[in-house]
């Protein structure tokens, strides 16, 4: 599997108008929902992240590109994809608080997959996301206008993994 990152800036003001409950809503269909402390229905609401993350100043969009994918070992890299993605969000929020940035929060592409079993609170909340999905932003259409990157689904050729950092 090759990856591509890049990275681009974002106004946090902008994300108000990606707010979308169907988004949320699709968590239900997932099979971690309601198993991993970082997602819904335990996370905070969509009215929580749509008044609060407007509020920051700063914000980058990462995105990692998958391409020469092995459909037959998808789900060893659909984690391996999901923990570049994290250690990528941990190694910028770590930077910024080094920079005196004390307001930083990140939201990184699908569930956490940190633990084989999650615990109620999180043991690892420095190392752990709330998926971009359950903050209830339209991810999909975020990128597509920030970017022009078009997310499709089912994956074939290649896949995406998107995170956000913002922060004051």
């Amino acid at each position: 599997m090759k990856k591509v990152c890049s990275s681009f800036w974002i106004n946090p003001k902008i994300l108000k108008k990606y707010f979308d409950n169907k988004v949320r809503e699709q968590c239900k269909s997932c099979k971690r929902y309601s198993f991993k402390a970082t997602c819904p229905p335990y996370c905070e609401s969509i009215n929580y992240y749509k008044n609060l993350l407007p509020t920051y100043k700063n914000g980058r969009l990462i995105i990692y590109k998958y391409t020469e994918i092995d459909l037959a070992k998808w789900k060893e890299q659909g984690e391996e994809s999901s923990r570049d993605i994290s250690k990528h969000l941990i190694a910028l929020r770590n930077k910024l608080l080094k920079r005196e940035h004390y307001f930083v929060i990140g939201f990184t592409a699908g569930s956490c997959k940190n633990c084989k079993e999650c615990s109620f609170p999180c043991r690892f909340p420095d190392k752990s996301f709330v998926p971009v999905e359950g903050t209830g932003l339209n991810i999909i259409k975020l990128v597509k206008d920030i970017t022009n990157y078009d997310i499709k689904f089912p994956v074939e050729k290649y896949f995406y993994r998107v995170g956000i950092i913002i922060w004051d």
